[in-house]
């Protein structure tokens, strides 16, 4: 390639994100959805109200941190199982089911307890469900600007000098 070929491709390719924000149709939203616009695409109100239940229960608020509630994990699981596939979506809705089912005899805590009690081995629907539930909970949090900043504390990309972590580390087994 020649060096005039090279220099007009990077040169082109400076200029097409300003070009493709210029052809863009006006009154387009920045991004796909946002919390406050966003309207449920797969899960019914009710089933809604289960799961985000469920999952501030998985990552409850602390003194550390919000929990899953507020980092509106429950609108992530919609979106994701909404663009899923049909096994997912048919996944999703039997398991939220069976969960209700099993909170009808007490409480959708004992429910919960009960279906986590199998996650290293599970042994039929409830605790399979319960193993993507966790999954789908923790993806959400910690893909969320509360879980990467509030519960992490990522500060981005800056420099550190040192990296205390292993410093402190080091210093107690001397």
């Amino acid at each position: 390639m020649e060096r005039r070929t090279a220099l007009k491709i990077v040169a082109l390719g400076a200029l097409a994100p300003a070009e493709l924000a210029a052809a863009r149709p006006s009154g387009l939203p920045e991004t796909a959805w946002t919390p406050e616009n966003y309207r449920l695409r797969f899960f019914t109100k009710q089933e809604f109200e289960v799961l985000d239940n469920l999952m501030e229960m998985i990552i409850p608020a602390d003194q550390h941190s919000p929990g899953a509630r507020a980092a509106q994990v429950s609108l992530f699981a919609d979106w994701m199982v909404a663009t899923g596939d049909d096994g997912t979506k048919e996944h999703w809705r039997k398991g939220l089911q069976l969960m209700r089912d099993e909170a009808a005899g007490g409480s959708l805590e004992q429910a919960l307890a009960k279906s986590a009690a199998g996650e290293g081995n599970p042994r039929n629907d409830l605790e399979r469900f319960f193993v993507r539930l966790k999954k789908m909970t923790v993806d959400g949090y910690y893909t969320s600007a509360i879980g990467i900043h509030r519960d992490l504390r990522y500060q981005g990309n800056t420099y550190l000098p040192a990296f205390p972590g292993c410093a402190a580390r080091l210093d107690e087994k001397l």
